[in-house]
């Protein structure tokens, strides 16, 4: 063996470097054992793989006898049916698997290849092996796979399919069979096209055969897609296919993987359909909602409907005044078709009642109403016309406001079809949005009238009543225009006396009574409280005027029921006329007005038509008002002081601050002139604060002029508007600390009327007054109407006698007097202090001393002074004013000054 080796050694040496260098490399890297065998059965060479594999270390196995060594055999030649030695007696190379004896008596079983070389003219048997547990192991991972594949193909719900390159089926798991209706054994080897509907065949077959010829795929590989497919009965359905494509050895094959999507497609499309109603819904809303009326928006939904569900016919019912009636609006959706004549026809010329036809069952129900044939249906008045129309289904929904039906929208279409629920209740949300649209009209249409018209009467206001009268100044070429002022005489006593629903009532029942007398076309208008105003068209003349003034006051005449209580009222009537082209409307009211308060001015109950004379008046009036803003702080008002004389010691104990307008043009202007339009336009509130202030502040004056002197009681008038002032009582109490005035000094003087105004508010401020230590007066007592009870809850001091009943003492009426002792013997008993005012001649004097009356005031004292004037007077110590007899007397001791 010695000799054999050396040999090989020496030609392994004998290459040099390179070839030793070169094989222990490739020995090395290899993972198979490499084992080269002599003709004597002994190892000659070994790599590392084959010491590691065989569980030695590669020096133990060069020279070590195999069949020893791995089979356990006694070393001798080798044996034929050694797989390591069999290439030495067969010549042949040998494939297999044999089972070596490792270190440790182990054994080891391997994949081999065997082959003989000659080495030096020796053969030697050169032995590749490598350990058959990893592929057994692969082999085992192969088999589970396919085991878990074939398991998984066979309970996959999809069908997978395969084909080969000629398209017939070569695979097919029960997946298949459910969604198709094949067994396996019916379908393997068919072509793949009977799984296909008929038209997609010979696309599919073009495709198959583009793929095959040039490898672009249009389907395969790219994903799944869309396709429909072909059950074995016949019924086509959705599916989803993913398509592979592989090759096993020669044969090209194709897989697919295919999903039956019809619910997926069923529940696409119904969303599809939800998604189309809400954007229909969306859309009705939008476009209804920027319609200018309701008719319009019912048009557009009606438009809209038919458009988006494919019903080529709709028409719309409106219900009747009635609330019970549907008649025909005259609006369609419908084709061109001359066939639709008879139908539209019939529909047109027929109204419907609660719970007939189709409109009918819809305005009973309040729902939706679907009709799957109406040329069946009983309840179809017009399936005859419909039946020559060529109409079959139909379906009605109704448009409501609140819970009302207030139109029906009907559809018709050419084939007989099942109640389509979600369509029913998309098209009522449809019904309702449209009626909010209706609604919001109707909303709008009721503020329209009620910012026309007075709420309590539903006559005109003034708003509509100028509309009017503008309008028919324009067009009195047809004749002229005449307004009547009508205003109620005293309604404010009903108001006081029965409550404001009484006056509601007699308000109400007045408006009827006007319009009852009026021409057709004329228009009676409130215009505000007690007031009402009549517009007449095509008036020629004044006796036009005059009849109308009687029968306005005609029917007012008659008493007013209230509850079985008779109330009588009278109005004050002022009318204006206009004719040819003078006029506007606000002028030919104001002229209406002016009339009518000339009217009242007379004493009521009465009617005055505008003149020249009062067109004077007006302007005059006009002019006041005009100046009147101005003359405050142009400092064109002073005061005039009346004197107070104590009747029992005839000596000067106060003064009432009287308003004198002294203008730079006119000079002074009366008080009745201006104070009353003061009222109307509030200045009567500046006015007032600076008559208290100057009052106040005279007072003052004449306080340190004569400190000697009994201090002079001032007092001052206070007007209603004033009366009802919240800051009142601080802007007496800021004049009185301004001017510092002792309170107890200042009275204030109210009018009876104005204290029965609202008298829980007026107690209030008489009693904040009183807070602040003034003493309160009631002016002109005895004309209105105050009753004891209330004079016993005012917080009053002193009671002032009119001067109408003044007149009347010392004379033939008996009646005056009784008034006047009565007055001073009521506010005896109630401790208050009487002033007479109107003292004109010595006889008044006389009956009120008699009458035991506390103060009188008047021209038989003197007139209303100016401060100078007075100031001269309180002057005299040693000259009661009293004494002086009379006026003429006191113009002769100023004078003499």
């Amino acid at each position: 063996m010695t000799r054999k080796l050396r040999p090989w050694r020496r030609a392994r040496g004998s290459v040099g470097t390179a070839v030793p260098t070169l094989a222990d490399r490739l020995l090395a890297v290899t993972n198979q054992g490499v084992y080269a065998v002599d003709t004597a059965g002994r190892c000659i060479l070994a790599n590392e793989a084959a010491a590691r594999l065989l569980g030695t270390v590669r020096p133990l196995l060069l020279g070590a006898h195999v069949h020893e060594e791995h089979h356990g055999r006694p070393a001798g030649e080798p044996a034929e049916d050694c797989p390591l030695c069999a290439p030495l007696h067969s010549g042949r190379p040998a494939r297999g698997t044999a089972t070596l004896t490792a270190v440790g008596r182990s054994t080891l079983t391997v994949d081999y290849v065997s082959s003989l070389v000659t080495h030096e003219d020796e053969p030697v048997a050169v032995f590749w092996f490598q350990d058959v547990a990893p592929r057994h192991q692969t082999e085992s991972a192969l088999h589970q796979l396919e085991t878990k594949y074939r398991a998984v193909t066979e309970s996959a719900s999809d069908a997978i399919v395969s084909a080969d390159a000629r398209g017939l089926i070569v695979s097919w798991n029960r997946g298949g069979e459910a969604m198709f209706g094949y067994a396996a054994e019916d379908v393997i080897g068919k072509p793949l096209t009977v799984l296909m509907p008929e038209r997609y065949r010979d696309a599919h077959e073009r495709g198959m055969g583009r793929f095959l010829l040039t490898g672009e795929p249009r389907v395969i590989g790219s994903g799944a897609v869309e396709v429909h497919a072909q059950r074995a009965d016949g019924t086509e359905f959705p599916v989803e296919l993913s398509l592979s494509h592989w090759a096993e050895g020669e044969g090209r094959f194709f897989t697919g993987i295919l999903r039956d999507i019809t619910e997926r497609k069923r529940a696409e499309a119904a969303l599809a359909r939800e998604t189309g109603f809400v954007r229909l819904l969306q859309r009705v809303s939008v476009a209804s909602n920027e319609t200018s009326s309701g008719r319009e928006a019912l048009e557009t939904g009606l438009r809209m409907i038919a458009e988006h569900t494919g019903w080529p016919v709709g028409h719309i019912y409106l219900v009747d005044d009635d609330g019970e009636t549907l008649c025909s609006s005259n609006i369609w959706v419908r084709p061109d078709d001359d066939r639709l004549l008879p139908f539209l026809q019939v529909t047109t010329a027929t109204p419907f009642r609660a719970g007939t036809g189709l409109p009918g069952r819809v305005l009973a129900t309040k729902q939706p109403s679907w009709i799957c044939d109406v040329t069946t249906d009983d309840n179809f008045p017009r399936r005859g016309a419909a039946r020559d129309s060529g109409l079959a289904a139909a379906f009605a929904f109704p448009v409501l406001v609140g819970s009302e039906v207030t139109a029906v929208l009907e559809f018709f279409t050419s084939e007989p079809l099942q109640p389509d629920d979600a369509l029913c209740e998309v098209m009522g949300q449809i019904g309702t949005q449209l009626g909010r649209v209706v609604e919001r009209e109707l909303a709008q249409g009721r503020l329209t009238h009620h910012a026309l018209h007075d709420p309590l009467t539903g006559l005109p206001n003034r708003v509509l009543l100028l509309d009017r009268l503008e309008v028919a100044l324009a067009q009195r070429n047809r004749g002229g225009v005449a307004v009547a002022f009508v205003d109620l005489d005293h309604f404010k006593l009903i108001n006081d006396s029965l409550g404001h629903a009484a006056g509601d009532t007699v308000i109400a029942a007045a408006a009827t009574r006007l319009r009852a007398v009026v021409r057709p076309g004329d228009t009676v208008a409130r215009f505000g409280g007690d007031e009402f105003v009549i517009l007449a068209e095509s008036v020629v003349d004044e006796r036009d005027v005059e009849g109308l003034a009687e029968r306005l006051a005609g029917a007012l005449a008659a008493p007013f029921d209230l509850d079985g209580d008779e109330v009588f009222v009278t109005a004050s009537i002022g009318i204006a006329l206009s004719s040819g082209t003078d006029g506007d409307a606000h002028g030919l009211l104001r002229d209406a007005d002016a009339a009518m308060y000339r009217a009242k001015d007379a004493g009521r109950a009465r009617h005055e038509v505008f003149d020249s004379v009062m067109r004077a008046g007006a302007v005059r009036r006009l002019e006041i008002v005009n100046d009147l803003h101005r003359a405050l702080e142009r400092d064109q008002f002073v005061l005039h002081f009346q004197p107070q004389i104590d009747l029992r010691t005839n000596s000067l104990i106060g003064v009432e601050a009287l308003l004198r307008w002294v203008h730079p043009e006119r000079g002074l202007i009366p008080p009745m002139e201006f104070i009353p339009v003061a009222e109307e336009t509030g200045l009567i509130n500046d006015l007032g604060r600076w008559v208290l202030r100057a009052a106040c502040q005279q007072g003052r004056t004449w306080l340190d002029r004569f400190p000697e002197r009994e201090p002079l009681v001032m007092s001052v008038n206070l007007s209603g508007r004033q009366l009802h002032q919240p800051r009142l009582a601080e802007e007496v109490a800021a004049a009185l600390e301004d001017s510092g005035f002792p309170a107890d000094q200042l009275v204030l003087e109210i009018t009876e009327s104005v204290l029965m105004n609202d008298t829980a508010a007026t107690i209030h401020t008489l009693e904040a007054l009183k807070e602040l230590g003034v003493r309160l007066a009631i002016d002109d007592f005895g004309t209105g109407y105050s009753s004891l009870t209330y004079l016993q809850r005012f917080p009053i001091d002193i009671l002032k006698i009119d001067k109408s009943f003044v007149d009347g003492l010392g004379g033939a009426n008996i009646e005056e007097s009784a008034v006047t002792r009565t007055i001073v013997a009521l506010a005896k008993t109630l401790r208050l202090e009487t002033v007479a005012e109107g003292v004109e001649r010595s006889e008044h004097v006389r009956e009120l001393q008699s009458l035991h009356c506390d103060i009188g005031q008047g021209y038989f004292f003197a007139r209303p002074l100016d401060a100078g004037a007075l100031t001269t007077l309180m002057a005299q110590p040693d000259t009661p004013v009293a004494a002086l007899g009379s006026l003429a007397d006191v113009d002769r001791l100023l004078e003499s000054r």
